[in-house]
């Protein structure tokens, strides 16, 4: 089965009540692992990867070649999105490569010079049948290249999504309502009732990023208001790193198929959690 435009999954998935993982992907490991994890589910999957991760295993079309070849192979549907790109040529360069979905992180601009970037992005991915994720707000933590402290996260306006999804016709608005990139200090705090309004307001399947962390019952909860993709990578990351730390005790270096095999096999475990949690709600 070919990549599919993102928002086809998420407009499905939101009509349906569920949400998608959009998982992290930075080499032929993780690519392996998210296409294990969606065979053995039978869930749909959204791949991604930032500037900084595409070019790991050497760039954009090398990224989309080699998971599409899992892809093809087993037959699973899913999409590959462009995270956090910073930079038009960036949004470009990935769906000449053929990324079936961008989005070019705004959030940190003033409001218009956000619409008028997300906007631009749209004209773009729509001619190449691409999907456009935008931002508006800001979630506190670091993604890529781009770090914002919990004191500048600004949590997204619920009428001011509205007018950003009507200027922009993006196909998915990622929204800010308390999550954070990466690893939470202290407890989390979700603001149901703000993410509950945006939805009220908004048509287009909603986005939470900073998903690593957030405790179950919130993440079921933020899929009840219309959350339809749900951003994972940092306890991927740590899914991978554990495994491998664990096999230290008992597997020698020198023999990398058993070596890395159980990190392998944890970091499919994660996935499939996550990808179960998500479909709980």
């Amino acid at each position: 089965m070919p990549l599919l435009p993102m928002h086809m999954l998420l407009r499905e998935a939101r009509a349906e009540g569920r949400c998608l993982a959009a998982l992290e992907c930075w080499d032929s490991t993780s690519v392996r692992a998210i296409a294990a994890a969606a065979v053995r589910t039978g869930a749909a999957v959204i791949f991604q990867a930032s500037p900084a991760e595409y070019a790991l295993p050497g760039g954009p079309e090398a990224l989309r070649a080699l998971l599409e070849w899992h892809v093809e192979r087993t037959g699973i549907s899913a999409a590959l999105h462009l995270d956090h790109g910073m930079k038009l040529t960036e949004v470009e360069e990935c769906v000449r490569a053929g990324f079936t979905s961008v989005m070019l992180d705004g959030s940190h601009f003033p409001y218009e010079e956000n619409v008028r970037l997300t906007r631009e992005t749209v004209e773009i991915a729509h001619d190449f049948d691409a999907s456009v994720e935008g931002e508006l707000g800001h979630v506190a933590g670091l993604e890529g290249d781009i770090s914002v402290s919990e004191e500048d996260a600004l949590q997204t306006d619920p009428d001011q999504a509205a007018d950003f999804v009507a200027q922009t016709g993006l196909d998915c608005l990622a929204v800010a309502i308390g999550t954070v990139h990466g690893v939470y200090r202290g407890e989390p705090k979700i603001n149901l009732e703000r993410l509950e309004q945006i939805a009220a307001r908004v048509d287009a399947p909603l986005v939470l990023h900073g998903g690593s962390g957030t405790p179950d019952d919130l993440v079921r909860e933020c899929i009840r208001r219309g959350v339809a993709k749900i951003n994972i990578c940092t306890e991927l990351q740590q899914a991978w790193l554990g495994g491998i730390e664990d096999s230290r005790k008992t597997n020698s270096i020198s023999a990398p198929g058993r070596f890395y095999a159980p990190a392998f096999e944890a970091l499919v475990q994660r996935i499939i959690e996550k990808i179960e949690l998500f479909r709980s709600a």
